[in-house]
């Protein structure tokens, strides 16, 4: 599925890439909706690259680089998937049960119930799209997906302030969309924060030199679960996602500063509005 097409969008022309090639075989291509006859008329046809061509050395050097500068951006990442995970259970009571978010990290998204009034398949297409309609005119676009939902996933060195700006306009949207179509609360179903994604959150941000103060995650790396296994966490990874969560949380550290996603100080965020966001 091309954004285009979740997008609604009509374009003259669509590329493609590493898709086609599963990442592997250096092969891209272009769907043209006119002027392919033109072309072959004129013996023209469209120059076949790839992400590294004529620059394999240059393309090595810049991904070095980025490979040892995304640890510095690991407590960053921790602290602003903590507030995502704020945001979008806040999103999930404000639906009246019209929206089931999850997610983890910073990849969050809601899926449009299917209860109640949704049960009727026509009244949930005209929800859904009263709330493509909402979020365009509140400039937010996250990502459209066909079941009938949206997914939210921002780059990774965001700051905290629009994050929080994202919360509050998809709120809007939302809200907007419940008074559209006459919504009418459903029981809500009950949500957990998977374990096994919190332990992968708290060791990858254990994973730079500069956070082992924080966090005493085992130097052995174990706990691993078995496929089917219910994941549990031991008492040192309580212990250290506890630690890390309050060290992030009630700190200003200058790691969180510098990628402007402390919440501690209100340097890059309303603090009324973040604290609206936490009340669930």
């Amino acid at each position: 599925l091309f954004v285009s097409e979740a997008w609604g969008l009509d374009p003259d022309c669509v590329t493609f890439g590493k898709a086609i090639g599963a990442g592997v075989y250096p092969l891209s291509g272009a769907i043209l909706k006119q002027g392919r006859t033109l072309l072959g008329q004129n013996k023209a046809s469209v120059m076949q690259s790839h992400t590294y061509a004529g620059s394999s050395a240059r393309a090595l050097m810049a991904a070095t680089q980025v490979l040892k500068e995304l640890p510095t951006w690991f407590p960053s990442t921790c602290k602003l998937g903590q507030e995502m995970e704020h945001i979008f259970r806040y999103l999930n009571k404000v639906s009246n049960g019209m929206v089931q978010c999850h997610g983890q990290g910073l990849m969050w998204g809601g899926v449009f119930s299917r209860s109640g009034q949704c049960s009727d398949p026509a009244f949930r297409e005209s929800l859904v799209a009263a709330f493509q309609q909402n979020c365009g005119t509140l400039g937010v676009l996250p990502y459209f997906v066909p079941v009938g939902g949206f997914m939210v996933s921002p780059v990774i060195d965001i700051d905290v302030g629009t994050i929080y700006e994202m919360g509050t306009r998809l709120e809007q949207a939302i809200v907007m969309t419940m008074e559209d179509v006459g919504w009418k609360a459903i029981p809500q179903e009950g949500e957990e924060t998977s374990k096994e994604a919190v332990r992968v959150v708290c060791r990858t941000a254990s994973v730079g030199s500069d956070m082992e103060s924080v966090t005493s995650t085992s130097s052995d790396g174990s706990s691993s679960t078995a496929m089917g296994e219910e994941p549990s966490l031991t008492e040192k990874e309580t212990k250290a996602i506890h630690q890390l969560a309050a060290k992030l949380d009630e700190e200003c550290l200058g790691i969180l500063h510098k990628t402007k996603s402390c919440t501690t100080c209100s340097s890059f965020v309303c603090e009324r509005i973040r604290t609206k966001f936490l009340k669930v």
